[in-house]
């Protein structure tokens, strides 16, 4: 006696054909939901999107298209130089120790423009608003400002402590794909050398200072309401002299601080 076919979800025979279809709907379906997220991204304006995709594409896309470099093996390296070359190669390549340099300084340059691209970003949204300061609606503008200020002042911490420390974590991550310390510690050491370093910190020490001072008038305004007065030109004072001094500290810095930031440009 023959055996009888497979049944299917509605309990007829099922055919090769129905399990081809059925790969090429789960296909379909998860194609459509990469789509789904990648555009939720560029709607919801994700700032580390652009940066991150745009880093992975042409990574891909100069192996794809350097045919001398992206499938041949690399000679041994052997200098700190050596390592750093090794983005320039197809990571299937790679053996396994090389691969984990490699893919650590791939996913440092991408991280590094996310989050020099997001806090440039958020710096432009509340440079653009700093002109509403100037208006009879100064305590208002205050106000609808703090989400900004916040979300600029996590970025510059972001951006600080990322440098900061890129140094040593890049050194950890080559000590754990098997190269001994001092080799690690030279290959981090002239990759920070070919970033922006120091001068990022720096950017992110005056954006830090913007949006501590919009944060802390804001608070203040908030705190004591009923207690300011705003005239036509933005300006803000207090019949309470203790409060007005507080405000007037903030305020220079404030100044201070935005001059800082428009000097850098």
């Amino acid at each position: 006696m023959q055996d009888s076919p497979e049944n299917g979800p509605t309990g007829r025979p099922e055919k090769p054909d129905d399990r081809h279809r059925v790969f090429w709907i789960y296909v379909l379906i998860l194609g459509a939901g990469i789509v789904f997220f990648f555009l939720g991204g560029l709607l919801m304006r994700n700032p580390n999107l652009p940066s991150y995709l745009y880093s992975r594409v042409t990574s891909w896309l100069q192996n794809e298209n350097n045919p001398s470099s992206s499938r041949r093996l690399p000679p041994p390296p052997k200098t700190a130089q050596d390592y750093l070359e090794l983005t320039h190669y197809d990571v299937r390549v790679l053996p396994p120790d090389q691969r984990g340099v490699a893919l650590a300084l791939a996913d440092a340059i991408g991280n590094a423009a996310a989050v020099q691209d997001r806090l440039t970003a958020l710096e432009q949204n509340v440079r653009n608003d700093l002109p509403t300061l100037k208006s009879a609606n100064a305590l208002s503008a205050y106000a609808k400002m703090k989400p900004a200020a916040a979300a600029l002042l996590q970025a510059a911490n972001q951006q600080k402590v990322f440098f900061q420390n890129l140094e040593t974590k890049l050194t950890q991550q080559f000590e754990r794909s098997g190269l001994h310390e001092d080799l690690a510690k030279q290959i981090a050491a002239l990759f920070y050398e070919r970033t922006p370093g120091q001068k990022v910190v720096d950017q992110a020490d005056r954006s830090e200072k913007l949006a501590s001072e919009l944060l802390a008038i804001a608070n203040l305004l908030s705190e004591t309401p009923n207690k300011w007065h705003a005239s036509s030109d933005g300006t803000i004072s207090s019949q309470d002299k203790k409060l007005e001094e507080e405000y007037r500290e903030h305020q220079q810095a404030l100044m201070a601080a935005i001059a800082a930031v428009s000097s850098e440009r």
